[in-house]
């Protein structure tokens, strides 16, 4: 009787009038005769983190088993909200303190010091949680990253100080057919270039490159770049040219500059301009990007097209600031403060060159006052003196040992850098209105706070709705929000993981870099003009346009695009399938393997990241299910066979679906009918090293009994339930902005922006909803 008395009141407790929901659908295996799963609900405390588990399958639809009656839909959400309620009731939150993780910590440095250097190459790998990293949980300290650290911050403060005067501004202009090895090239007939009315014309990206090597910065600074190109024959389609900044030989990183239209005549060539910063003996590599298979020409009735370069210049170093800008940023303009020359340094193209340091005839006072000036910025709020006393003693005690006024002020700098103040996030017990221009500039902008937030938090008006939201369209209408825009699509959308896979050359010949980075334009400006325009997330489940430049809309047969180098909003035919993120090439790249694609890679990653439903890995010891390539067994029938165990029925009918759904998208995000196999079978063409491999059948049924014969089908259903992808979103976007797990504590948090967004569910909108909520403003 106690007993029996015992379990009614956890039951009532937890569920209310819905205890007997419970008795109905669930003792009979998780009761006092059985315990599947060492799952026990009768004897379970209100407080028994079991509850979660509970209700996350009740959520998911596991529960009850296939074979035992179902209750209503109805009924579930009801024991679902009553459960809900009362967990939340007894969960704390966790808090969000975290560090700054390596991209935050570089664009940090490159605001508050005004340099570019990289640095978040110094920085191991960040963990990821929830899909971010980000994320308190996964942002751990050690020895080890102090001493990364300490490495970080000592390259950042070197990279403040210029120590040789600049040369006066100078042109260097190249006729590139002038080069020696350019005429070396053409002379042996070698890397695909010929000599057209005087100019040099380069037909494929391999080696050897365009040599421009006399225009070559001959020390490091900003430069003026422009070169003069043309298009030699070609044909229906707009030529291309990718232009990469970095050294010539080694295995140093090259930077992408941009891809360029290769317009004009070899009269009247294309100038193209932009500035960038080199390094001394750092070059320009210029790539041909020709579509279709620009690597081998193999279309004989057609003269294969090529890049005609006329002439190549470089302007520079442009910033002539000597002491530097950052050096004024941080040391101050103080007439105590000198460059004074010192050591001798061998230059290549300069002789009898110093290299200088920063002295003082002041060295306490103008250190001190440099790291109280500074500790401020870096710490993203006021401090009291006394805080910064321990600071300024080093400083001072590297001086009275002897040591020079740069060495001192570089201790207290570095030691600033790498405080618990400058490295950690939401370390207030009671967040302030700095916290909030902390928590706005981190969310929006991946960086420190600027003036205009710091000032407004020194007023104590950030915690004015009003002032708060007038902030975010500010910030939103800032070139910095294009780090949003990359940072959260590269980790929502596994954009960053785009490069990680290379296409079989034989199963997809088409594929090239062009493709690559057009595929990326087309889902991050998709993203950022839903933002920009404040339109429903529901169009990222379907849409009536996209964006697109020439090389992915002839990838999508689609007629009337033109030009590679700007990728623009355009209206989709009526009778195309795209629409939406599931029909981006970029989305069918990053869920593939280069090679084949797998419904279960693709189910497993819509669930989590369209779904909001995550599932979790495999048991140990389970095999992955491999498509055959050689085109004996289809996927399906793979996977027919493996849902046939009950155990891995449990995920895989949750999985398959939506897997099959994309299934007719390949590897690199073509539309398809079928496989493409190396085995044996009818070939497709002559010129085509792949056969015809089994047929891709798209159609599926969820776990409900709901079902869809094709792709289209299945985005209808999606977009029929429009809460999905809103709270999906909007759970994403709350682990980002806050920096730390979403748990069942924030469920009032969710629930506020789902049902404001239901009413106006524009992406922005959703921001600003987000920025009200507890979990973004409270610790």
């Amino acid at each position: 009787m106690v007993r029996s008395l015992s379990m009614f009141l956890i039951l009532f407790t937890l569920a209310g009038a819905n205890e007997g929901f419970f008795r109905a659908h669930c003792f009979k295996c998780h009761g006092p005769e059985k315990q599947k799963g060492d799952l026990r609900l009768d004897t379970l405390t209100p407080d028994a983190d079991e509850w979660q588990l509970v209700l996350e399958i009740l959520e998911k639809g596991d529960m009850p088993p296939k074979k035992e009656p179902r209750p209503a839909k109805a009924e579930i959400a009801a024991v679902v909200k009553s459960l809900t309620a009362s967990v939340v009731k007894r969960m704390e939150p966790p808090i969000a303190l975290r560090r700054l993780n390596r991209f935050e910590y570089e664009a940090t440095l490159h605001d508050l010091l005004g340099i570019e250097t990289p640095l978040a190459d110094l920085l191991p790998e960040d963990g990821k949680v929830q899909g971010f990293d980000n994320v308190a949980d996964g942002l751990s300290l050690s020895s080890i990253l102090m001493e990364r650290y300490l490495e970080a911050a000592d390259t950042a403060f070197e990279a403040t100080i210029r120590r040789i005067p600049p040369l006066p501004a100078k042109t260097r202009r190249l006729e590139v057919i002038d080069n020696k090895d350019n005429q070396d090239s053409l002379a042996k007939k070698k890397g695909g270039v010929i000599k057209v009315h005087g100019s040099f014309v380069k037909f494929t990206p391999g080696w050897p490159p365009v040599r421009i090597d006399e225009v070559h910065p001959i020390e490091d600074g900003h430069y003026r770049c422009r070169l003069a190109v043309w298009p030699h024959d070609p044909g229906d389609r707009t030529l291309a040219v990718a232009i990469y900044a970095g050294p010539l030989f080694g295995p140093g990183k090259r930077r992408f500059m941009g891809m360029f239209d290769v317009t004009g005549t070899p009269a009247h060539p294309r100038i193209i301009e932009f500035e960038t910063f080199l390094a001394e003996g750092e070059t320009l590599h210029l790539v041909p990007w020709i579509y279709p298979e620009h690597v081998i020409w193999r279309d004989k009735h057609e003269k294969q097209p090529g890049i005609g370069v006329v002439w190549v210049e470089t302007h520079g170093p442009l910033d002539q600031a000597f002491p530097s800008n950052a050096q004024q940023r941080l040391f101050g303009s103080s007439d105590t403060l000198s460059l004074e020359p010192g050591t001798p340094v061998w230059m290549r193209h300069r002789k009898g060159v110093k290299e200088h340091t920063v002295v003082s005839t002041t060295p306490e006072a103008d250190a001190e006052r440099i790291i109280r000036t500074f500790a401020p910025r870096a710490f993203r709020r006021p401090v009291s003196p006394e805080s910064l006393d321990p600071y300024v003693k080093l400083s001072l005690d590297r001086l009275a040992k002897g040591r020079s006024f740069e060495q001192a002020v570089r201790a207290g700098v570095m030691a600033i850098l790498c405080s618990p103040q400058f490295l950690l996030l939401n370390r207030e017990e009671e967040p302030d209105d700095f916290t909030l221009a902390s928590k706005l500039s981190y969310f929006l902008w991946s960086s420190t706070p600027d003036e205009e937030l710091l000032n407004l938090a020194a007023q104590g008006r950030l915690s004015d709705p009003k002032v708060r939201h007038a902030q975010v369209e500010r910030m939103l209408q800032s070139p910095k929000q294009e780090s949003f825009v990359k940072n959260f699509t590269g980790q929502w959308l596994s954009l960053r993981e785009i490069e990680l896979t290379s296409p079989s050359t034989k199963l997809f010949p088409e594929f090239d870099p062009m493709l690559q980075e057009s595929m990326l334009r087309e889902t991050e400006g998709f993203f950022r003009h839903l933002l920009e325009n404040d339109l429903p997330v529901s169009h990222f489940i379907d849409s009536d346009f996209t964006i697109l430049n020439e090389r992915l809309a002839r990838h999508y047969g689609i007629p009337g695009v033109t030009g590679h180098e700007h990728s623009r909003v355009f209206t989709l035919p009526e009778d195309s399938i795209r629409g939406g993120l599931l029909t981006h090439a970029s989305i069918h790249k990053v869920t593939a393997n280069g090679t084949n694609t797998s419904p279960v890679l693709r189910g497993v990653w819509l669930l989590d990241r369209i779904f909001g439903n995550p599932v979790p890995p495999p048991p140990p010891g389970i095999p992955a299910v491999e498509p055959d390539i050689r085109g004996a067994r289809s996927i399906r029938d793979q996977l027919e066979k493996h849902r046939a165990n009950e155990s891995c029925a449990r995920c895989h009918d949750h999985i398959d679906p939506p897997g099959f759904a994309l299934e007719i998208f390949n590897p690199i995000g073509g539309e398809r009918s079928f496989y493409r196999s190396l085995g044996e079978g009818r070939r497709i063409s002559k010129r085509e090293p792949y056969t015809k491999g089994p047929d891709v059948v798209p159609h599926g049924t969820f776990k409900d009994g709901t079902t869809f014969r094709s792709f289209e089908e299945f985005r209808s259903l999606l977009l029929k339930d429009e809460e999905m992808i809103i709270r999906t979103l909007a759970s994403k976007l709350l682990v980002y902005a806050s920096g730390r797990p979403l748990t069942l504590a924030d469920r009032p948090s969710l629930e506020t922006i789902v049902q404001e967004s239901k009413k106006a569910p524009g992406l922005k909108t959703m921001i600003h909803h987000l920025v009200d909520t507890d979990m973004f403003l409270r610790r």
